[in-house]
């Protein structure tokens, strides 16, 4: 029984579906050229996203309008309500002959529904027929797309312009396609949105500039420029016999909208390969550019932080350029550049500068060079490619102040620990005494006594003495504490606001911690270092993750813009302090 229900559903499918259907229908067949009539598309039900029909051979005066109607019937009891939309236009015949009426779409409970063509008859124009006054836009309204030039190389840039051109004044402007322009890179330039007043061939035209591109090919060949489609409508006043009662002058005459859609046509560009023999630095850069590099300080202390900005300036598809490769000497820590884009529109294309700023952490004292960096781009106007070179940059690196806020060089500690105390060394001889006037071993038990003491008080300076002569293990004892020092400043420098200071006190507080524990020089200092020695000692990853990225974070807020507040200033201390915490009970374990 189940299995025949499933049957019978599936019998049933195709006919409910049946049901479903979008009506064409038309107020009268056939008119007249000229005559007004209505074209109708209703459905059963609600309805969404109406895609109308082509209209070609008619002037539309209104539409598509949307209405809906409701009935309800009562039949022995039982009460039964429907539903139907509707969408109209009021149009005109242009041209006697056979008329189709090209297909139309909705949306109705989830599925696509669409109508059938259909054809109609229009005759010749009768002049006893009222007629609606035959106005040919076209000849008065046209859209214009100029391109800058059509024979170009890929990657050169050109403009795109879209110009409404009308002899007569507009009611209304409506963009209904929009060019793709899928083989092109596209930017958008913001045009005024008022009419200027032109003379073409004597005869004054509105003009109105609707989208300004810029264009970049993306590949070569011959590719099209697409189409731009406007919707316009002309207010225009009805003819009319006058009368006599109403208005016997004919002033007040009634106005009727016309509506009719413009295209551009398309534009062909041929676009060229970029000629061969491309150098291996090439990266597709194409235009007229200028290359400059630069840096905040030429002399610098080793540790610190140090700008090197690149500047790559002029015009063609600079924003296109993600990155230009520099070369820095091996003993500079780098980050990723930041890139600040100061390109701008102009009528002719993209120009402007795109700035590529780095930090640099210089680790080793001594005279570096930043090799000049090259750029090789293809000039159009020459058609040929061109390779321009920055001048190259000496930074000398100096060694830190000597103070506590500096780290210690090997030499320096080498020096340090020659010039350290030697190990106390004693010798002490003892002779038998056998005429004691009192017990012997009372007298040597009280003899023994301070010696024994004595000799304990020798040791332990003998013990202090070497460990102040090895300086591993003074700065291996006293790193918690220098640490802590180096917090307690850095937390007034968050009482006082003082971001810079705070960062360094931060920064400094973890590198000379790190250094004294676990006897690193300061020119062998890197996040590489870090994580070789906690491996080593079996600190945690976490710990030693933490360790670095806070380090991290104290290198870029010193010396890159920084937003960040008292309450975040105020969490990366405790971070600091938990993590010194973390590696102390992990080197305990």
């Amino acid at each position: 029984m189940k299995k025949n229900w499933i049957a019978f559903i599936i019998i049933l499918l195709p006919l409910l579906t049946i049901g479903q259907e979008l009506k064409l229908s038309v107020s009268k067949n056939p008119v007249a050229v000229g005559e007004e009539f209505r074209i109708e598309f209703s459905i059963e039900g609600s309805a969404s996203e109406f895609k109308g029909p082509s209209l070609n051979g008619l002037r539309k005066l209104s539409g598509p309008n949307q209405s809906s109607s409701s009935s309800m019937q009562i039949i022995n009891g039982k009460v039964s309500s429907s539903k139907t939309t509707s969408y109209t236009y009021y149009v005109t015949a242009l041209n006697e002959g056979t008329l189709t009426i090209g297909e139309a779409s909705v949306k109705s409970e989830g599925k696509t529904v669409r109508s059938q063509a259909g054809q109609m008859q229009v005759t010749k124009a009768n002049p006893k027929t009222k007629q609606v006054n035959s106005y040919n836009i076209a000849e008065n309204v046209y859209l214009k797309a100029t391109a800058s030039r059509t024979l170009i190389f890929q990657g050169e840039q050109i403009v795109v312009s879209y110009k409404l051109y009308s002899k007569i004044n507009l009611a209304d402007i409506n963009l209904t396609i929009v060019p793709e322009l899928n083989d092109f890179w596209k930017e958008e330039i913001e045009t005024n949105s008022s009419a200027k007043l032109e003379v073409i061939d004597g005869i004054k035209h509105n003009v109105w500039e609707i989208s300004r591109f810029i264009l970049t090919p993306q590949k070569s060949g011959k590719l099209k420029i697409d189409p731009m489609s406007i919707n316009v409508t002309v207010q225009i006043k009805n003819k009319r016999s006058r009368d006599p009662f109403g208005d016997p002058f004919g002033f007040f005459g009634s106005y009727q909208n016309i509506e009719e859609e413009i295209s551009s046509k398309n534009i062909n560009v041929t676009v060229k390969d970029l000629p061969e023999g491309a150098p291996e630095n090439f990266s597709g850069a194409v235009g007229q550019f200028e290359l400059k590099s630069s840096v905040d300080k030429s002399s610098i202390e080793a540790n610190q932080a140090l700008n090197y900005k690149l500047t790559l300036s002029g015009n063609g598809n600079i924003h296109l350029i993600d990155d230009v490769k520099v070369d820095f000497p091996s003993n500079f820590e780098t980050y990723d550049p930041q890139k600040n884009d100061k390109t701008f529109s102009t009528k002719n294309g993209i120009a402007g500068k795109i700035e590529f700023e780095h930090l640099l952490i210089p680790r080793y004292k001594g005279e570096y060079e930043i090799k000049g960096v090259d750029f090789c781009y293809f000039n159009p106007k020459t058609k040929s490619y061109k390779t321009i070179t920055t001048k190259p940059i000496v930074v000398n690196v100096l060694k830190g102040s000597g103070n506590d806020n500096s780290y210690i060089s090997s030499d320096e500690l080498k020096s340090n620990a020659s010039s350290q105390l030697n190990p106390i060394i004693s010798t002490t001889e003892l002779k038998e005494n056998e005429d004691l006037p009192f017990n012997k071993w009372l007298f040597i038990f009280i003899i023994l006594i301070p010696i024994i003491g004595l000799g304990g008080y020798f040791v332990m300076l003998i013990i202090q003495a070497k460990n102040d002569a090895n300086p591993v293990l003074r700065k291996y004892r006293k790193s918690l504490r220098i640490a802590q020092k180096r917090l307690k400043n850095a937390q007034k420098h968050l009482e006082n606001s003082q971001k810079e200071l705070f960062f360094e006190e931060i920064e400094k507080s973890l590198w000379t911690y790190f250094s004294n524990k676990f006897n690193v020089n300061s020119a062998d200092l890197s996040k590489e270092t870090i994580n070789e020695f906690f491996t080593k000692n079996n600190i945690s990853e976490k710990a030693s993750k933490s360790f670095t990225s806070i380090i991290e974070k104290c290198e870029f807020c010193r010396f890159a813009p920084s937003s960040l507040d008292a309450e975040d200033m105020n969490k990366v201390y405790e971070l600091a302090t938990n993590v010194i915490v973390e590696v102390e009970q992990d080197l305990k374990k």
